[in-house]
């Protein structure tokens, strides 16, 4: 029988307990309708579950007794980072929940001449919650990153970081994924427009940057398929 699993705070862990407070204990206890004796399994950003056993309920809080903990073996074996040009916020909470189960290890927005979307500052707590959500359904305990959005420019500058740049990119010339090479690869960025796409300017300035162009065949995606569609398809390459 599967655990039912809740995202706990690092700090409300002590010794051997946990309490668990807010929407997490909201869930625990009036919509599970757990009770005292019942065994779930927590965790929080890092590389393990908690199997636990509820020792006190009330209507504000949730205190568990660990029993043991285990390695999660679903998080991430390679950094898999996602640029991605700032779509619909609709938009980007599916490509953050689907990132997560895919096993990406973060999403970076960022601006672009013909993003039809201006930033959201408000977005990071909403994608947080749905980020936690993804990772009780797929089985991970770390986190998907979610960074502030950045310029176009501070873009190009992060790319410096990877060894493996992939850009989907439409136009004539590009190469298939299968005739990538992923030998050795560890630290991989996948660049993805808006749906406004790119201006010339900002395409020769990506390729410059030694990112690989990168078709995906001749029908035109949208933003979140696309992200969705060639993040899977390197991770698959990755067998991650």
């Amino acid at each position: 029988m599967r655990e039912d699993c809740f995202y706990i705070d690092m700090q409300n862990i002590c010794d051997d307990k946990i309490v668990i407070k807010g929407e997490e204990h909201e869930h625990l206890y009036k919509v599970l309708r757990h009770r005292v004796g019942d065994k779930v399994k927590c965790f929080y950003n890092s590389s393990k579950f908690f199997h636990c056993e509820i020792v006190f309920i009330d209507k504000v809080s949730t205190t568990l007794k660990i029993l043991n903990s285990t390695d999660c073996l679903a998080n991430p074996k390679i950094n898999f980072t996602l640029f991605q040009a700032l779509p619909k916020l609709d938009k980007l909470e599916i490509i953050a929940q689907k990132l997560t189960e895919l096993g990406a290890t973060k999403i970076v927005p960022f601006s672009s001449t013909f993003c039809i979307k201006k930033d959201n500052p408000n977005k990071i707590e909403r994608l947080k919650k749905i980020i936690i959500n993804a990772c009780k359904q797929c089985g991970r305990t770390k986190l998907l990153q979610i960074e502030n959005s950045l310029t176009f420019k501070q873009m190009l500058e992060c790319l410096k970081e990877y060894d493996l740049i992939l850009f989907a990119n439409e136009v004539s010339g590009s190469v298939r994924l299968k005739d990538v090479k992923f030998e050795n690869s560890k630290n991989i960025a996948v660049i993805v427009g808006s749906e406004g796409g790119f201006s010339k300017e900002e395409v020769d300035k990506i390729v410059s940057c030694n990112a690989i162009s990168l078709t995906l065949g001749k029908r035109i995606l949208r933003a979140e398929t696309c992200a969705i569609c060639l993040s899977s398809a390197v991770l698959l390459n990755l067998e991650n």
